[in-house]
């Protein structure tokens, strides 16, 4: 297997958002018994590295292609679009609902019911970023780069509230 191949092709897959993470999983397995160091245990010191190697590689390229987010982050630089993770959105719309969601986390505490005002905040966190996992699929099938940018955007702050939830869970409820 040669190293510079896209991580959709290490498995062998089309470059798309949308993918088939049952196909994803079962090719990984293949890859990693493949190309497992075990399995070069016996074969000389290049044929050790490359394995070690590969398995890096195939590593890297699940750890990406099973995330949405930097799955879509890679699609956009496979086209020539670098985009910071950090780098913010241009939507005032969406920055408001971003700081009133923001808000609404910080009163939980102060709810009569914490859990059932976190579950119903985690469970609008979650619709927004499906909305934005649609709206970046769509772009990017219709090769609209600047729509799926601005929608990658504003995923990476839904996954960052979507951890703070999460943290906020744990804090208040301990770890399942």
């Amino acid at each position: 297997m040669a190293t510079n191949l896209t991580h959709f092709e290490i498995f062998g897959l089309a470059p798309a958002y949308e993918l088939d993470r049952g196909a994803l999983a079962a090719r990984y397995r293949e890859l990693q018994r493949e190309f497992h160091p075990d399995k070069y245990a016996s074969k000389s010191e290049r044929e050790q590295l490359l394995a070690i190697q590969m398995a890096a590689q195939i590593n890297e390229a699940h750890t990406v292609l099973r995330d949405p987010v930097q799955r879509a982050a890679y699609l956009l630089k496979l086209a020539g679009v670098e985009v910071p993770p950090e780098q913010t959105t241009a939507d005032t719309e969406f920055l408001m609902q971003q700081m009133l969601l923001r808000e609404r986390l910080e009163e939980v505490r102060e709810q009569p019911d914490p859990a059932t005002a976190l579950e119903e905040l985690a469970a609008e966190v979650q619709s927004l970023f499906r909305g934005e996992q649609k709206q970046f699929a769509e772009a990017y099938s219709a090769g609209k780069l600047v729509e799926a940018e601005e929608s990658l955007r504003k995923q990476q702050f839904l996954i960052k509230l979507q951890r703070q939830v999460e943290e906020l869970e744990a804090d208040l409820f301990g770890d399942y």
